[in-house]
């Protein structure tokens, strides 16, 4: 009995770890299992929606972006491309919970920063650091997967930053592709991440970088990671994981995952993964890159989706019409005239400055003269009772002040007299 309970525990510690690790990648897989039907059930019922949206941009900010940024035809070509990508634009409306007014604002302030920091469109060079696993390979829910080798950068963060930008364009550019090649009715629109911190060191850590990234990058591009997993974590990087936390988001600390390796096999299964992460595949040098074959839109313009083409392919629109029939058509029906509404009104999406009945700015941009004549309106409305009754009291008192200094001039007249 005396040698048969030290094994008697053994075997119970043994299974009780066997069964937190069922437990925890049960969880892993019902937590990204609801997330993802949850994403898809959101896309297809706000689908018209965010065709209607797309079609406002195009006709009405659009222009107003081109005149105030006095933009070529080649960049108005470049800017329609982006606003015809159903799913960024889908994933702008759902970061802003699906408000289509703050969408437009967040679709006109992103297309002004594009241009600041993406145009002209330029192939990056690869960076070997980062490689997208090639089809079929995927998570349990048909999400492309990404490799991260995360490394230390001791220069400065200037020369890094452009380099983050592009890749993050060129990540966008591939599930574009992806959905024009798949059949699938709902489109691919996140990334699963695998971040290897395994050559990471945090002596020589640039977190004015990670900083940038979080806070200044990303949210350009929002939505496009559904998870991250780290791998080969350590206590090492618990300090770094402290800062992280900080300048993040609730929304993207809930993606953020630290299985095992024995989780990450589990989850992704051996035949998705390479042989450094436990999988069946070819080592990840060996593997074809799908990032490589990306070129940035303006290489190949007019290919990407139109509003009325989804990227699965499922036309949501009528026949099309003949050219010289439509303009024929265009040619009969008088202009529609265009209805400025007050910036008061209910109806207005950027309440408190003039639009027009399509929803875009009057002026073109948000003008801080309109907004003080709105406040000062709106100030007029809620306080002119009590400013009114402030004014009539005031005369009233002015008023019995003065008819009695007229009657005490009076009287010392009379007694002058006397």
């Amino acid at each position: 009995m005396r040698y048969h309970v030290p094994c008697y525990f053994l075997f119970s510690t043994i299974n009780l770890g066997h069964a937190r690790t069922t437990a925890g990648m049960d969880r892993l897989l019902q937590t990204n299992r609801e997330k993802s039907e949850l994403l898809d059930v959101q896309y297809t019922e706000t689908l018209q929606d965010i065709l209607k949206l797309q079609e406002t941009l195009i006709d009405d900010i659009l222009p107003s972006v081109a005149d105030e940024l006095e933009l070529a035809d080649d960049a108005v070509e470049w800017a329609r491309e982006w606003l015809s990508d159903t799913s960024s634009v889908f994933r702008i409306m759902r970061r802003n919970k699906f408000t289509r007014s703050f969408a437009m604002e967040s679709v006109r302030k992103t297309l002004v920063w594009r241009f600041s920091h993406l145009w002209p469109p330029e192939r990056p060079p690869h960076m070997p650091l980062m490689q997208c696993l090639p089809p079929p390979a995927t998570d349990p829910f048909g999400r492309p997967v990404l490799i991260i080798k995360v490394v230390s950068f001791n220069d400065s963060s200037d020369a890094y930053k452009p380099l983050l930008l592009r890749a993050l364009e060129r990540l966008r550019l591939h599930l574009i592709q992806l959905n024009e090649d798949s059949p699938k009715q709902t489109p691919v629109l996140q990334y699963v991440i695998l971040l290897d911190l395994k050559d990471l060191s945090t002596q020589s850590l640039n977190i004015d970088l990670v900083t940038w990234t979080l806070r200044e990058a990303v949210p350009h591009f929002p939505g496009m990671l559904a998870a991250a997993f780290m791998i080969n974590y350590s206590w090492a990087h618990a300090g770094l994981w402290s800062i992280a936390k900080r300048v993040m988001p609730a929304p993207a600390l809930a993606r953020i995952f630290f299985p095992t390796q024995k989780e990450v096999t589990e989850y992704f299964t051996p035949a998705m993964l390479p042989q450094e992460y436990g999988g069946t595949l070819a080592p990840l040098t060996a593997l074809p890159d799908p990032l490589r074959d990306i070129a940035d839109s303006d290489s190949q313009p007019g290919k990407g989706p139109t509003p009325s083409q989804p990227p699965n392919g499922h036309s949501t629109s009528v026949p099309e019409v003949p050219l010289e029939e439509e303009e024929n058509a265009r040619a009969l029906v008088p202009p529609r005239p265009v209805t400025v509404l007050q910036p008061t009104s209910l109806l207005n999406p950027f309440f408190g400055y003039p639009v027009s009945s399509t929803g875009a700015l009057h002026h073109g941009r948000r003008r801080k003269r309109d907004l003080a004549r709105t406040l000062l309106v709106l100030a007029w409305r809620r306080w002119k009772h009590h400013v009114l009754a402030f004014l009539s009291l005031v005369m009233a008192v002015l008023a019995i002040r003065r008819r009695r200094s007229l009657q005490a001039f009076a009287g010392r007249l009379k007694l002058g007299r006397a």
